[in-house]
């Protein structure tokens, strides 16, 4: 019974441990505010620059896992690229060891002035102050903060809580006999895996490794391979993360998975070879917790120090593993809503993350909405009943992206995010419904071209090329769309409002041009409603065209433009010319 009692104990340390590194992790990111996915963009290029970052980074945010999904969801949104993820990576795993170099405080000892400052006595005094701190605070920067600093205090708590539990289990004869099959290479390295996709941690896995140290019973044996093995169980993460994601992103958390088997594959192979010809004269002795730190440490370090020069090699091998398949375009609209595992619950604990994710299902929303108006007007010149079903499930597909980016941004809303997030997720759930208005009505125009087809009504020459013009200038203004909110460039917006204006005066025009024909016997009654219901879906989605570039605005530079006439005061004041500029760019692109 008390062995029973002992166990939930240590299991309560173990929580307390994760916990601790969670909120550390956690907090550290708010305050960060994205600051950590700017620093790991800015290092593009610099492959010593990408290692010491990803280094300093995993050391801030006590978690390989978190900079790795990070990193993923960077690859994904294609702003890194798959080779310069690389370093960064390594440098994850050498950042990820200092969390076990940490924890090895708890077994300092010493005098009496020495005793003051061991994480005995230091750990009630964080959670004290992060508490003080909390309940004092007169903003969220400072709560923030003192979140931060329990988290320190819970993680030696944790820490401090395993060690004194493991003391009393040194006389188990049951934990001797599982530590000796441990010795085996296979089993070790099985478990140490096993155990560290369990807590979602390899530092936790090391840190309870450390604790059951002080027991007297682990030897080198039995550390080495459980230590190997948790370093391939830590990709689990950044394997899930990358899961309906890109080629890139998914070859992306393959490197790794390959930097850790490969050194692992290596240091077996060393280590056994030599344990079998020569002998390592402290192989069976015991290791604390110093011991397991250096060695954890010095894994990752002569793993990245071997592999660095072969980064090419790696990512060659990762797009042999994930190879870039000749699909048809058929094969890839069968598979539009595989994007929908971008929106991952997982990854709403990384705002920052979450919203690159939802950026990213919502511009495919955008470039569905973009191929149904597209592939409408080519029904009009030439009527297919596949062309038609296509739309429909593309339509189909975008309904259910809207569904589910929306849900998605509420409850990320909901969450502590920073006041510039709360900014961007707004303006993403205005800018999701648009693409959604625009892929609305290009399902209309479809639906209108097929009673067209069924009532065999035809345009005459004339009304079919002034339609055109109007599609050309729509058209054009989506792709803008598509491109301001990809790239958030100002001058793109200033396109939009100038094929805006201009589509306004050729719509007018044309309208007038049409009622005349009409009057004229030149068109029948029916060609004539035909065509000024296209004219009034162009001009509806160039308006919600509109409406995606003055939201996209709004985060761009931290406005709030409620008008259209206010949007135009307040970003157009110093480029009239450059809109001046695009209006006649338009005339000379459009007009007759």
């Amino acid at each position: 019974m008390n062995t029973i009692i002992s166990i939930i104990k240590l299991l309560g340390g173990v929580a307390l441990l994760i916990y601790g590194m969670k909120i550390l992790s956690t907090n550290l990111k708010q305050i960060s505010g994205g600051k950590l996915e700017k620093i790991l963009i800015s290092v593009t290029g610099n492959k010593i620059k990408g290692l010491i970052t990803g280094i300093l980074i995993t050391v801030a945010t006590q978690s390989s896992s978190a900079t790795t999904v990070i990193v993923v969801g960077l690859v994904n949104a294609e702003i890194l690229n798959l080779k310069n993820a690389i370093p960064i990576i390594m440098g994850a795993n050498i950042g990820t060891t200092i969390t076990s170099q940490i924890l090895r405080i708890t077994s300092l000892e010493g005098s009496s002035w020495i005793s003051l400052f061991t994480p005995a006595v230091i750990a009630p005094i964080l959670i004290v102050i992060g508490l003080l701190l909390m309940q004092f605070a007169k903003n969220k920067k400072t709560t923030t903060v003192g979140q931060m600093v329990i988290g320190v205090g819970l993680l030696f708590t944790g820490m401090l809580t395993m060690v004194d539990i493991a003391s009393g289990f040194s006389e188990l004869p049951i934990l001797s006999e599982i530590l000796s099959k441990l010795s085996n290479p296979i089993l070790g390295v099985l478990a140490g895996a096993i155990i560290t996709l369990i807590v979602q941690s390899s530092a936790a896995t090391v840190g309870i490794l450390q604790a059951l140290s002080i027991t007297g019973i682990i030897t080198y044996s039995t550390t080495i391979p459980i230590i190997l093995g948790q370093n391939i169980g830590t990709c689990g993460t950044s394997i899930l993360s990358s899961i309906g994601g890109s080629k890139n992103a998914k070859r992306t958390a393959m490197v790794h998975l390959y930097f850790n088997l490969i050194g692992t594959i290596i240091f077996l192979i060393f280590i056994y070879s030599f344990q079998f010809l020569i002998g390592f004269s402290f192989w069976e002795e015991a290791v604390d917790m110093g011991k397991i730190a250096n060695f954890h440490t010095l894994f990752n370090i002569i793993s990245t120090i071997i592999l660095f020069p072969f980064i090419g090699l790696i990512e060659k091998l990762t797009m042999i593993t994930i190879r870039d398949n000749q699909r048809t375009s058929e094969e890839d609209e069968a598979n539009y809503l595989s994007v929908l595992n971008m929106l991952d619950e997982r990854v709403s604990k990384i705002p920052n993350l979450a919203i690159t994710n939802s950026t990213s299902v919502i511009e495919s929303m955008g470039v569905l909405s973009e191929e149904n108006f597209r592939n409408s007007m080519l029904l009009l010149k030439d009527f297919q009943t596949k062309k038609l079903e296509k739309i429909q499930q593309r339509e189909d597909a975008i309904d259910k992206l809207d569904e589910e980016v929306v849900e998605f941004l509420v409850k990320l809303g909901s969450l502590d995010v920073s006041k510039q997030e709360s900014v961007t997720i707004t303006a993403l759930m205005k800018i999701e419904t648009e693409f959604e208005k625009i892929g609305d009505y290009a399902y209309k125009f479809s639906k209108k071209v097929e009673d067209m087809h069924e009532k065999n009504i035809k345009f005459s020459e004339i009304a079919y090329n002034d339609f055109e013009r109007i599609y050309n200038v729509t058209e054009d203004a989506i792709l803008t769309t598509i491109k301001v909110f990809k790239r958030k460039n100002i001058n793109d917006v200033i396109e939009i409002e100038a094929l805006k204006e201009f589509a306004e005066m050729q719509i007018e025009n044309n309208r007038n041009s049409h009622i005349q024909r009409l009057k004229d016997g030149k068109c029948n009654v029916e060609s004539g409603i035909a065509f000024l219901e296209l004219l009034t879906i162009c001009e509806k989605v160039i308006d919600h065209c509109l409406n995606i570039s003055i939201a996209t605005t709004n985060y761009m530079t931290n406005e709030n433009f409620v008008t259209r006439q206010e949007f135009r005061k307040k970003v157009y004041k110093t480029k009239a010319e450059i809109l001046k500029n695009k209006l006649n760019q338009c005339n000379h692109k459009y007009a007759k």
